[in-house]
């Protein structure tokens, strides 16, 4: 993918509000596993990281079996740590920009093509998605479509999604949240993607009714 030569995909976490022992990434909807999809998205990008920690051996024996090229990160810490030492982790060597990814996201196809279409290299990008719960984290959003806060209340049309092109934005060992490590950067430049992110059986209800939607 132009511009793009890194990718991370955070894949540690228990998931236990989805309550189905298995890492969010191994749902499976459509009769394939979530990071399947991702992978089959990401497939032209050189370098992909996938952090790993909760059944790890379960999930490397997975993807290895379907993308053998894939460097893989331990986050032993990964019941009491977030997503944003997940991303200290894989990132801390890289001197690059790179493509951050959920692994508990179901990607539209055409809508993940078009949000790496507008990665220019020249600074960063975050995806945004319509709001689909009350538990998200929403985005303020300025006239030029420019990220400037995010927020747990009030609702606002459209939330983070967990994609997002880091350029000259460092992930800190003790970062709590990704979006609170992306803040001091406001504004950022934003783009509509399509996805579903599968936390609780409310949001796989709402990604199966929504995938034939999403161009597999």
């Amino acid at each position: 993918m132009q511009n793009v030569e890194h990718v991370i995909i955070s894949c540690a976490g228990l998931g236990s509000r989805l309550g189905l022992n298995k890492p969010k990434c191994l749902v499976e909807i459509g009769g394939r596993a979530l990071i399947d999809y991702q992978l089959d998205l990401l497939k032209d990008i050189p370098d992909i990281r996938i952090v790993v920690g909760f059944m790890e051996e379960e999930l490397i024996e997975h993807v290895r079996s379907i993308h053998p090229n894939v460097t893989f990160i331990r986050n032993p810490d990964y019941r009491t740590t977030t997503n944003a030492y997940s991303l200290y982790l894989a990132s801390a060597m890289l001197k690059e920009p790179f493509l951050i990814v959920d692994g508990d996201l179901l990607i539209d196809r055409q809508s993940f093509h078009d949000f790496v279409r507008h990665i220019d290299g020249s600074c960063s990008l975050i995806g945004i998605t319509p709001s689909k719960t009350e538990e998200a984290v929403f985005v303020l959003l300025d006239d030029e479509n420019r990220v400037t806060g995010f927020r747990r209340q009030p609702r606002t049309d459209y939330e983070w999604s967990g994609i997002a092109y880091l350029k000259d934005i460092t992930i800190h060992r003790e970062g709590k949240y990704v979006f609170s490590e992306i803040e001091p950067h406001l504004p950022v430049k934003a783009e509509v993607i399509k996805c579903f992110e599968i936390d609780t059986p409310e949001d796989m209800d709402v990604a199966i009714r929504g995938f034939k939607t999403l161009g597999y």
